[in-house]
């Protein structure tokens, strides 16, 4: 899997120097998950304009929960990118920034490592960790509130591969997986988000 992240930080990089050397393409706005932020989730998107009605979006979100009372830990680093295609743009040509009801492909990526205490004592409590990719369709609509404001609400369904490990949640073995490279696959809503945009050129 560290092979499928070089590629894909490598990709990134290669994107964002596109987006900056060229004067046809140009950072729309900046954004962040309400729902996300509001529980503690540390999260930024960027929205870039490449076409007539056509948009790149890009999100980061940090889940850095670690409880070390009962060694619980909720962590994961996502990434994702999805190209958007506004059927019926509004607003654009006096604020610079599509608006209405949108739709296109996006990909994700993500590392986690995840381990919560099972309620039922008599039960042996578990910790998960390993990456998952994901692809599918992503579709939404931007609210407008002000020149430079909008809200943002979407929802992504698609396809989702996680491998990971299984360790023991807490004990001595706590560092020793009982199982190695799980997989499990996954079809139907993948992401979603509302987010507060903030327009940066009004």
């Amino acid at each position: 899997m560290k092979h499928y992240f070089k590629y894909i930080s490598t990709g990134a990089v290669l994107l964002l120097m596109l987006f900056y050397y060229s004067p046809e393409i140009k950072a729309q706005a900046l954004k962040t998950n309400v729902p996300f932020t509001l529980t503690g989730n540390p999260n930024i998107g960027v929205e870039w304009t490449v076409g007539r009605q056509l948009t790149v979006n890009s999100d980061i979100m940090w889940m850095p929960y670690l409880f070390k009372k009962n060694e619980e830990v909720f962590r994961a680093l996502v990434g994702s990118l999805d190209f958007r295609y506004y059927l019926n743009p509004k607003y654009y040509y006096t604020n610079d920034l599509w608006d209405g009801f949108y739709v296109g492909p996006y990909a994700m990526a993500g590392n986690f490592n995840i381990g919560l205490k099972n309620k039922d004592e008599e039960k042996t409590s578990y910790r998960r960790k390993g990456w998952g990719i994901s692809g599918g369709v992503t579709a939404g609509y931007k609210f407008y509130l002000s020149s430079r404001f909008r809200i943002d609400a979407n929802i992504g369904l698609g396809y989702a591969h996680l491998q990971y490990d299984k360790f023991q949640l807490g004990g001595q073995y706590v560092d020793f997986p009982l199982e190695k490279k799980n997989t499990k696959s996954y079809i139907g809503p993948t992401k979603i988000g509302v987010s507060l945009v903030y327009n940066i050129f009004r």
